[in-house]
């Protein structure tokens, strides 16, 4: 086990940018230090660790095992002193060098990220944004491992341990989607017609059980046939533009579509409640900059969900 007391914190935060940039050269410019002292910090935590960490690969570095290893716990413990040392008042996302990793899904990928990523731009800040792919069955144990500091989903992580914060920042309603010139011209549709239509459908882990639309279809004796089954929101409004399909989604998210494509929104039938949840860690819970972003992604989320379209 190596020495604490012989390890220089920047070494950690040299690695650290080393692994994200896999070129010493950049990781020397991003950090402003010499290639020659990036260097001789890197060849320090290598006599520390007894391990190579880095070797030459093609234009840049190519990571060991062991340097693989220590990446997630690395990043994760610079996070929590960066969070330790700021307080609310004080922390300023134009200054920040934090690096956030997100799980939002679909739907944070299409409304949240191009804001959240706009308003870092205007503010000159160096915050990184690291977006991760959203899996429900284990995006508990990544949070609590430290490799998600913020996700967003239809209902509470509670692991029973008093172990991970949820806050709802929203509730939405389904609606349907389909193109402007959809031979289906009104605005509301009922059960049975809906019923009788092609749907584009996602594609869900089994784990996640029956949806609320087909559960709601199945009370009312009623049943839903697809033309197609996607693994994702995106490739919606590029079939429903060309399709008679039809598309059932949150509202926030038909409007981002109805606005960039030929769609329009059609009032659905199933018109149950869909709860929208933020979870993260509880150790986030009084981190300053973490509190920053909870709230920046709660609030976008919610100007789009109450913004009328202006189409």
């Amino acid at each position: 086990m190596a020495n604490l007391r012989r390890i220089d914190l920047n070494l950690l935060t040299v690695f650290d940018t080393v692994m994200a940039e896999r070129n010493m050269s950049r990781a020397a410019d991003k950090i402003g230090m010499s290639q020659p002292a990036l260097s001789l910090a890197i060849s320090r935590l290598r006599h520390i660790v007894g391990d190579p960490l880095f070797v030459r690969s093609g234009h840049g570095v190519r990571p060991t095992q062991k340097a693989m290893d220590m990446a997630t716990p690395v990043h994760r413990a610079l996070n929590i002193i960066n969070g330790a040392l700021e307080t609310e008042s004080e922390f300023d996302a134009g200054t920040s060098h934090r690096n956030f990793s997100l799980a939002l899904g679909d739907a944070g990928d299409l409304l949240i990220l191009p804001e959240l990523m706009q308003q870092l731009e205007e503010s000159q800040s160096s915050i990184q944004i690291d977006s991760l792919p959203f899996h429900a069955s284990v995006i508990k144990k990544s949070m609590l491992l430290g490799e998600v500091d913020l996700c967003l989903w239809i209902e509470p992580f509670d692991t029973g341990e008093d172990e991970i914060s949820s806050q709802k920042i929203a509730t939405e309603k389904n609606v349907c989607i389909v193109r402007n010139d959809h031979p289906f011209t009104e605005e509301i549709i009922d059960y049975e017609q809906y019923a009788n239509m092609k749907h584009i459908v996602m594609k869900l882990p089994r784990d996640y059980g029956t949806t609320v639309v087909d559960r709601e279809l199945w009370k009312n004796n009623l049943k839903r046939g697809y033309s197609i089954k996607v693994h994702n929101l995106h490739a919606y409004p590029l079939i429903l533009e060309s399709t008679d399909l039809v598309g059932t989604v949150p509202l926030s998210i038909a409007r981002r579509f109805a606005s960039k494509y030929n769609l329009r929104i059609i009032q659905s039938p199933i018109t149950s409640d869909l709860p929208v949840y933020l979870s993260w860690p509880k150790t986030l819970d009084s981190d300053a900059g973490h509190q920053w972003l909870r709230n920046r992604v709660a609030n976008i989320y919610q100007e789009h969900l109450f913004t009328e379209s202006t189409d």
